[in-house]
């Protein structure tokens, strides 16, 4: 019975992607007609394309792939790096400390109770 149910439903839906007759004398396709006609095939039109992009790079005046970075940005960079590798360095007296409050914490609870037995 389901499956009767399902396949009613089925096609019930797939008329929605139908059309209807009388809608069916709108949907003929028209014909355009253009009066244009290519002025270049596509051979040309590729062969072309690397002249194209040579004349657009030789107006703008611009060097690609050149790099102008100001002279302080190299020294800059470098120091950063440096101190960025340096960051373990400075923070191992702060892990030190820590390991050192652990010790202490956990010597301070087994007193208290040695403490707490007696």
């Amino acid at each position: 019975m389901r499956v009767l149910v399902a396949l009613g439903f089925l096609l019930a839906s797939a008329s929605a992607f139908t059309t209807s007759p009388r809608w069916a004398g709108h949907a003929r396709a028209r014909s355009v007609k253009t009066n244009a006609a290519p002025s270049m095939d596509m051979a040309e039109v590729f062969a072309n394309v690397p002249q194209a992009i040579a004349a657009a790079a030789a107006s703008d005046g611009y060097e690609y792939g050149a790099v102008n970075a100001p002279g302080w940005v190299l020294p800059v960079g470098a120091l950063a790096v440096i101190l960025t590798a340096a960051v373990p360095v400075l923070l191992s007296p702060g892990e030190e400390a820590l390991e050192q409050q652990r010790v202490d914490e956990e010597t301070l609870r087994n007193e208290g109770r040695s403490s707490r037995r007696k």
